[in-house]
């Protein structure tokens, strides 16, 4: 084995691992003028050290208030939520690393084993994991302590057991991403499975993350009192058996995870590493194909179709257009992530929302209303719908059909994206908190106004600021006003919006029964009358202008 040559291929696919943050790399460079001393790869190392640092510190002192040997049952379940964080984060190393990277080419003429090749990517693929399996490894020493056993003994074994759930959940993630590769429905809509695959893992990194910090929290507000277990995992109880009591049960169940690993281990040397290349040639020329015949399928026959035939095909050709991993990415991170972490702690901790007086009615749809400005900004779908079409937005104008028709079906289709997310989001808050159906009709038109006209404006800001050029959609995000610019202005509204529930809601107190009906009208008419002057204002302006 030349190891030289491993380093090598292993630098190049550290590349291929991380094309998002190589493209935002670059852009930075092309910024400032001039490349940067230090090289991609090097640069994509100290990003994830840093990374494995944080995560080692951060869930250090997460699980370090809760006494573990007491506890099997949140043992189990922690480790099972860190090996699901790191297989939703395999699968977008592993497809970029096996079948998206295209490497088959430059690698074929060149004097590399295939052998070389697949352990070059295979240790990328764990140096990128590693960041999110270490809490595993913190759990495992820290139950060891707990159980009384002397550091030189935990260490050994931590780490042993460590490296063997790593090595069984590497096994099972290649494993898994060569099985959903050979899903007919993958060959036949690859953008669109990957596109979903990639939403879900960005979902479930956030729930992961977020329950994770959630039930540390909740033990170390309980610190030195006796709460509830959970119930304990087969099959990971046996890591937490063997530091309490390393009786026969609990070998025999280490000895069930090596025969798993070898097993899963012979299935992978034997059926996917002798396949992955052919995969990748599948994936990489069906789909070009394909698309090439979509693209001239709707240059040809978009003009010669009836109303709703156009309708349904835009609709098609909308949702084509938005399956971008970075743009998912985005969408999801500013409709669940920023609310979870701006109004989860408020909600979780806060006052029972079912015993919520009835005169705070109009604070509710208020409320709707801030909650719309929290989920939408300029990062989002309807602010960059339009660009998306790229060359296809000149071609279709000049097609013999109403131009006002097709933006107003593409903002349409922006608007339901946008509000969709946030709406299913509210209403299982409202579930859940037990919320009267008064308070919760109130909010749900809040957000549903609210989106309404924020969609109208980062729709016309959009054409507006037109770039039918771009070459990534951070171009797109940034236009008009820098990233620092808009998450200033984020946190703007979250302060001013707060600022104006709790005003609110102190002058509804203050007032006699009279006052607080004459101010909740008020307040529920304003912002309504407001959102109507908005969008007469762009009826006039923008609409008018496509008009026939």
């Amino acid at each position: 084995m030349r190891m030289k040559q491993i380093v090598e291929l292993a630098k190049v696919n550290m590349i291929y691992a991380n094309p998002q943050m190589i493209e935002k790399r670059r852009n930075k460079e092309t910024k400032k003028g001039k490349a940067s001393k230090v090289s991609a790869y090097m640069y994509l190392l100290g990003q994830n050290v840093l990374l494995f640092v944080m995560f080692l510190f951060l869930f250090g002192f997460m699980f370090s208030s809760i006494d573990l040997a007491q506890y099997p049952g949140m043992f189990t379940t922690f480790i099972a939520t860190i090996i699901l964080m790191a297989l939703l984060q395999g699968f977008y190393l592993i497809f970029n690393l096996f079948y998206d990277s295209k490497d088959l080419a430059h690698y074929l003429p060149l004097p590399f084993k295939a052998s070389e090749i697949f352990i070059a990517k295979v240790s990328v693929l764990i140096f990128m994991l590693l960041p999110y399996l270490v809490p595993v490894l913190i759990l495992l020493v820290l139950l060891g302590i707990d159980a009384g056993k002397p550091l030189l003994l935990v260490l050994p074994g931590s780490i042993g057991s460590f490296l063997l759930i790593m090595a069984v959940v590497l096994a099972f993630s290649i494993l898994l991403v060569h099985l959903i590769t050979k899903f007919p429905l993958f060959e036949n809509h690859k953008q669109g499975v990957i596109t979903a695959l990639y939403s879900l893992s960005s979902i479930g990194m956030v729930v992961s993350v977020y329950f994770l910090s959630n039930r540390a929290t909740a033990s170390m507000d309980t610190v030195g009192e006796v709460i509830p277990d959970m119930s304990v995992i087969p099959f990971l109880d046996v890591f937490h058996r063997i530091f309490l009591e390393p009786d026969n049960a609990a070998w025999f169940g280490i000895l069930g995870w090596i025969l798993v690993l070898a097993i899963l281990s012979l299935i992978v040397f034997k059926v996917v590493v002798p396949s992955f290349y052919q995969a990748e040639q599948t994936t990489s020329v069906k789909p070009s194909s394909s698309s090439k015949k979509q693209a001239k399928n709707k240059n040809r026959g978009v003009a010669a179709q009836s109303t709703s035939s156009i309708n349904q095909t835009l609709v098609k050709y909308n949702f084509g257009i938005i399956q971008d991993g970075t743009l998912m990415m985005q969408f999801l991170s500013s409709k669940l992530l920023l609310p979870l972490v701006v109004i989860g702690p408020t909600l979780f901790s806060g006052p029972e929302l079912a015993m919520v007086p009835t005169l705070f009615w109009p604070v509710f749809l208020f409320s709707g209303l801030i909650y719309a400005f929290l989920t939408l900004n300029a990062v989002s779908i309807v602010g960059v719908i339009i660009s998306l079409d790229r060359e296809n937005f000149l071609y279709l104008k000049s097609l013999p059909f109403s131009m006002e028709q097709y933006l107003r079906q593409k903002f349409l289709f922006a608007f339901s994206i946008e509000l969709i997310l946030p709406a299913i989001l509210a209403i299982s808050l409202i579930v859940f908190f037990q919320v009267p159906l008064l308070f919760g009709v109130l909010f749900l038109m809040g957000l549903v106004v609210g989106t309404f006209v924020l969609s109208h404006y980062y729709f016309v800001r959009d054409y507006r600021l037109l770039d039918l050029e771009w070459q990534n959609l951070t171009e797109l995000f940034t236009r008009g006003a820098g990233t620092w610019i808009q998450v200033i202005s984020i946190f703007i509204t979250v302060f001013f919006g707060v600022l104006a529930v709790v005003a609110v809601s102190l002058i509804l107190l203050a007032l006699p029964p009279l006052g607080q009906l004459v101010f909740s009208i008020a307040v529920v008419l304003i912002p309504l009358i407001v959102s109507a002057v908005v969008l007469f204002r762009y009826k006039k302006t923008f609409w008018k202008q496509f008009k026939e």
